[in-house]
């Protein structure tokens, strides 16, 4: 044998790697032939009526530590723990207990198919089949477990087995020699698998035995189905069961080996469970709505976004009726703009939107545009074009222009759906989409279910309404499962599913009389079209892998909620700490806005962040319209990044000054032409030892001094840049990088770049302010502040309070 490791889909040929003169195939249990839905055996004592996790676990190590006193050994029974656990209960009320734990096992665990499969080859060829297994269940408990979680005809393939509860010892201790012993064949005769690399591989062979050590998972593998755990456990339970389950599992181990592509493999691991999912409740939603509303249920996979959805439920068995439709949220908008309440409820809500861009989705022609809003590029040109195209939107001839065009968009929508589907007087038309507000249903739900005399549904990923529309709108992940700030931090980061669904295709604008789409061009690169589709493609083997067979179940009392836990533990990681490997893949995507804008967007700045994180921790991306935030800290450390899910997760609210309270106080001198003023301003600390340093620029004020020396004997001097003092507030311009300006020193001696020494208390740095005009120069009138970024690396031995009341007093001298 010349492979010491095995991966899962090799399991099924583990034979032929083992020569001639086989007896017995001897296998490991837990995590070789019977697996869970969860990440560890721990998880599943979450389920369990009686004892809480902490208590099973601490009712175990009491167990075998008197096991260990008494008999000097460690191995103990399932009685024996629930003897410590349940010390004051009575034989029958320990027994429910104990039967109530194992029902749980039943629920979670499931028989791994590559292993079934190397079991029926070996009775094939004529060998035993052994289960040795380190384990506080006896024989009979499971081998119950067993015939119950994978069927009868699994546990049929079982000859005999061995448990250390039973025995006394372990795997490592000797029970593999006694199960060979048992079992009247030699060392050699036998091959042993299992996943732990001491238990099953070291022991088997220091007895001689051949063995394969069960590699389940790559390393980055586990770290991925870790950090899924943990934001499953940020996520919290609403209901009693297992925890963190994770029915992706199996899928993932048998694919993922197989996939090199670092494209493909983002789709297998992250899309692939995630569309699953979405997939099987779909058509469980499906199935209740025919159920419940009668008539035919036709599928409408909402392009662009509908389109990963709609080849993943192909993958899986197309339903009979199922349709792509291109509505986007632009056309129903428009199409929804037919009364004079839609009319004016959307000018009005959505005042303040760049005026060309308000001007298309109320139906206004490129010339119309030209000629009342006129150029909207500079700030003082979009303030213009909003007060004409206000004064337009307002007048009656507008109105009624407007609302005949919608009747007549919404006559091509219609015509649309028609080319596309054939519903029936009292079918149901089930709208699916990515969601997360459901807009597009909003504006046009009243529209088809009045067109086809049909209900109308929609079925999202994600949902949450902003406006409680009463419409019959669900979603795999919605308020019925999750709080409202778990839903905002998902929707935050969405987009980047959203380029990810896609397909390569302009966003439609319009249809033609029969219905036929009338898009606009692709706003994204071709690079990133080539890159999504494999991505996709690695959706699409997850999904061949499941319908391949990974896994064999009598029991699936949670498989509703694994599936819906499962998508939102690895949604949630992807969004909020993802890989490096896979932002690689992403490094270059952008996000088109549609709503009749022309706008990209990229997707993350990791170079921005750093700058960023220096000057304002986290609190730079306040504002920002880069859409997948988390992705631009993945190279910071992990306090960092838990940090920012953690605020995110429970929409905490956390000001600047909460997040940085440690501050350095620092002299400063602020010199016009004619006079001077002196202060104490404070530094305060942002990210990694940085401090930023804020002055404001007030009129008349031509320079800033800070007297660095008496603070810092060494420094790093990181940035000294001018913005807007609005930028504090956030929003679009805190995406701009900061304007960079010269400093002066004195007393201050450059050894590296950025590194300074202070040869004085004296010593300081001076920063001329730049004059008040933009970089057009045009004359603007925004407040300006000096940001100075620094880094102490040695600081001056003086206490900052008394050096505080000094400068003080001398001022007020």
């Amino acid at each position: 044998m010349t492979t010491e490791t095995i991966l899962p889909h090799e399991l099924p040929h583990a034979l032929d790697r083992a020569g001639e003169g086989l007896k017995v195939l001897s296998l490991d249990c837990f995590d070789t032939l019977l697996w869970r839905d969860c990440y560890e055996p721990g998880d599943v004592f979450a389920a369990l009526p009686g004892l809480s996790v902490a208590q099973r676990m601490v009712a175990e190590k009491h167990a075998r530590k008197a096991e260990f006193a008494l008999r000097n050994r460690n191995e103990v029974s399932l009685e024996a723990i629930y003897a410590q656990g349940l010390p004051n209960a009575g034989r029958v009320a320990r027994e429910d207990a104990m039967a109530a734990e194992l029902q749980a096992e039943v629920d979670a665990c499931f028989a791994f198919a590559p292993t079934v499969e190397l079991m029926r080859a070996a009775k094939a060829r004529g060998l035993k089949v052994i289960i040795v297994s380190d384990t506080y269940l006896s024989a009979r408990q499971l081998r119950s477990l067993i015939e119950k979680a994978a069927g009868e005809e699994v546990a049929a393939l079982i000859d005999k087995v061995f448990v250390s509860s039973e025995a006394g010892i372990s795997k490592s201790e000797g029970l593999l020699a006694k199960a060979i012993t048992a079992m009247k064949a030699k060392a050699p005769e036998v091959l042993h698998i299992g996943d732990n690399p001491k238990a099953d591989y070291e022991a088997s062979r220091a007895l001689g035995v051949p063995a394969l050590h069960l590699v389940q998972f790559g390393e980055p593998a586990r770290q991925r189905l870790r950090f899924e755990r943990s934001c499953q456990q940020m996520i919290g339970a609403r209901v009693k069961g297992v925890r963190a389950l994770m029915p992706h599992r199996a899928a993932l181990a048998k694919a993922e080996p197989q996939v090199s592509d670092p494209a493909k493999a983002l789709g297998l691991n992250v899309l692939g469970p995630v569309f699953h999912s979405f997939d099987q409740w779909l058509r469980d939603e499906a199935k209740a709505l025919q159920k419940e509303r009668g008539g035919r249920v036709h599928w409408l996979f909402m392009l662009r976004d509908g389109h990963l959805p709609h080849i993943m439920h192909q993958a899986a068995g197309e339903e009979d009726s199922t349709a792509r439709v291109e509505i986007s949220r632009f056309v129903a908008t428009s199409a929804a703009l037919t009364s004079s309440e839609a009319y004016t409820s959307k000018f009005t809500l959505e005042l303040g939107l760049k005026p060309s861009t308000l001007a298309r989705q109320m139906l206004f022609t490129e010339d119309e545009i030209n000629r009342i809003v006129g150029r909207d590029n500079s700030h003082e040109e979009m303030l213009d074009g909003s007060f004409k195209l206000l004064a337009e939107l307002r007048t009656g001839k507008r109105e009624k222009i407007t609302r005949k065009r919608a009747r007549e968009r919404a006559e091509r929508l219609i015509a649309h759906v028609r080319s596309r589907v054939k519903p029936a007087k009292g079918d149901t038309l089930m709208l699916v989409d990515l969601g997360y507000n459901g807009s597009a249903q909003s504006q046009i739900d009243e529209l088809l279910a009045k067109a086809f005399d049909c209900h109308v549904a929609g079925r999202y990923l994600l949902l949450r309404e902003l406006t409680a529309t009463g419409l019959d709108k669900k979603g795999l992940i919605d308020e019925r499962h999750y709080d409202g700030d778990l839903l905002e931090a998902l929707c935050s980061n969405v987009s980047v599913i959203e380029q990810l669904a896609t397909c390569e295709m302009g966003s439609v604008v319009d249809f033609t009389p029969e219905g036929e789409p009338i898009r606009k061009e692709p706003a994204v690169k071709g690079a990133q079209s080539e890159v999504r589709s494999r991505v996709q493609e690695g959706a699409l083997a997850y999904a061949k892998t499941v319908q391949s067979g990974c896994t064999l179940r009598q029991n699936n009392a949670h498989a509703g909620r694994a599936l819906r836990e499962g998508a939102i533990g690895v949604l949630t990681r992807f969004m909020f700490l993802p890989h490096a490997s896979e932002l690689e893949v992403l490094k270059s995507f952008e996000h088109d806005i549609n709503m009749g804008s022309e706008r990209t967007v990229p997707l993350f700045d990791a170079a921005h962040a750093r700058e960023g994180l220096r000057r304002r921790g986290l609190h730079y991306m306040e504002g920002s319209q880069r859409m997948f935030l988390p992705a631009e800290i993945e190279g910071e450390d992990f306090h960092t990044r838990l940090s920012l899910f953690a605020q995110r997760r429970f929409g905490l609210g956390l000001t600047y000054s909460d997040t940085s309270r440690h501050s350095i106080a620092i002299p400063a001198f602020f010199m016009g032409a004619a006079d001077s003023a002196q202060s104490m301003v404070h530094a305060r600390s942002t990210h990694e030892g940085y401090y930023s340093v804020r002055l404001p620029a007030a009129p008349g004020v031509q320079s800033i001094g800070l007297q660095v020396g008496s603070v810092f004997e060494w420094f790093e001097l990181a940035s000294v840049s001018v913005c807007d003092v609005e930028t504090l507030k956030g929003g679009r311009a805190n995406d701009e990088r900061a304007r960079e300006i010269g400093v002066q020193y004195d007393g201050v001696k450059l050894h590296a770049p950025r590194i300074h020494e202070c040869t004085g208390s004296a010593a300081f740095l001076l920063v001329n302010v730049p004059r008040a005009d933009d970089e057009s120069g045009s004359q603007t009138t925004e407040p300006k502040m000096i940001e100075i970024v620094m880094r102490p690396l040695i600081s001056r031995n003086t206490n900052t309070a008394a050096r505080a009341t000094a400068f003080n007093r001398e001022a007020a001298a």
